[in-house]
């Protein structure tokens, strides 16, 4: 509720509120039995125009009216004597308050048909500093009595309350130590942990690049993760990546295509014979001479570099308390190199642009098998974040 009233207090300061409830008069607001709308909209009228009679004259009975609503509210709180209606009377005083605050600026309002100034109700500051003060006991003593529960979703109903309480008294006591306390105790505690079933001797290499998964990465709302490993401490689920299966081939090179590339391009110029093997003549008596073209070609092979690593296992998520399976996901990763170039042998300017390019791009030096499996890692962790993101409610529950 506490939250609800800052959030509409600071629309109404920014006019968002006031511009979305224009449409109907102070009165028809007034009238419908709408007195905070009411009161919006003459006090936005007002503030450009404060002689407009009629909007003070509605707003001086719709403040009234509320005014005495919330105390029949306040009175009725108070009379069930329940500790949780000190912060119900607190939020109904912050009402008014809010109010208070926009009808202020605008006073004196002045009524030509009444002769007087409009007149208005408002609390002490002494009274909304007792409700203020007992609402904060309250929610102070209320979340400390939970976070002495010992459980989780306790926990995190006091972090709530303490927040709550901070939009009050930002600074009360030492709500901020024990709303990080209850933060800890709310959180769950999730330890990753890496497991080579795959008996490839290369997977310490793999190892030490998963090991720098920055799993601070992970973390959301309640759930906390580590990558611990041989430790005491407790943990409430636990995520297992196991490497069922781990691969890096060997450095394949093979000829992929070997083509013979022609082109007809012109070579020099040559007289016109008739049939007589005479030069021909044109018009003029010139001798007649014609382009003469040749066929080149270049023989062009390709060959196609490739190395593939390969990772297959399951990411599992497991419940530390019962030790049970709650979720197992799949891994299939496959880093591929692969690299295309070829070799010419003949004249090059038969060749096509695509073969030109791969005739410049020529061999690139194999990947190791430690960079084939850093990249691959690299993946593995992708696929990590996913299965947590998609399954992130199987961790935070309480």
């Amino acid at each position: 509720m506490l939250k609800t009233i800052r959030i509409f207090h600071l629309l109404l300061l920014t006019g968002w509120v006031t511009t979305l409830l224009s449409c109907q008069s102070a009165k028809k607001s007034y009238q419908s039995g709408n007195f905070e709308t009411a009161i919006e909209k003459a006090v936005r009228k007002l503030r450009n125009d404060r002689t407009d009679e009629d909007n003070i004259i509605y707003l001086e009975a719709a403040y009234d009216r509320l005014y005495y609503q919330v105390k029949d509210r306040v009175s009725f709180l108070r009379k069930e004597g329940r500790p949780e209606n000190t912060v119900a009377i607190f939020d109904e005083y912050s009402v008014l308050k809010m109010y208070e605050g926009m009808i202020k600026p605008l006073l004196p309002l002045y009524m030509e048909s009444k002769k007087r100034n409009a007149q208005f109700k408002f609390i002490s500051d002494e009274e909304f500093i007792e409700s203020k003060k007992l609402a904060a006991e309250y929610l102070y003593s209320y979340a400390g009595g939970l976070l002495a529960n010992g459980t989780r979703s306790d926990a995190r109903r006091a972090y709530e309350l303490y927040e709550e309480l901070k939009c009050i008294y930002p600074t009360y006591k030492d709500a901020d130590a024990r709303q990080r306390e209850a933060l800890i105790a709310g959180t769950n505690q999730v330890n990753v942990v890496i497991q080579n079933k795959s008996g490839a001797p290369l997977f310490t290499e793999l190892e030490k690049q998963l090991t720098t998964l920055p799993v601070g990465d992970l973390n959301s709302e309640w759930v906390n993760f580590s990558n611990e490993k041989n430790t005491a401490k407790s943990f409430d689920y636990q995520v297992n990546v196991t490497i069922l299966y781990l691969s890096v081939t060997p450095d394949l090179q093979l000829v992929n295509n070997t083509i013979t590339e022609r082109k007809t391009v012109e070579d020099g110029w040559e007289y016109v014979l008739d049939s007589r093997g005479n030069v021909m003549k044109d018009s003029l008596g010139n001798d007649i001479k014609q382009t003469k073209y040749k066929t080149i070609k270049c023989i062009v092979t390709e060959y196609v570099e490739k190395k593939q690593a390969s990772i297959a296992g399951t990411i599992d998520f497991y419940d530390s308390k019962t030790n049970s399976l709650l979720y197992s996901y799949p891994l299939d990763i496959q880093e591929v190199f692969e690299h295309h170039w070829a070799t010419a042998n003949g004249d090059l300017k038969a060749l096509s642009p695509q073969s030109n390019d791969l005739v410049k791009i020529g061999p690139l030096p194999f990947p190791t098998e430690i960079e084939m499996l850093v990249k691959a890692g690299d993946d593995l962790k992708l696929k990590l974040k996913e299965a947590v993101r998609d399954h992130i409610q199987l961790l935070s529950g309480t």
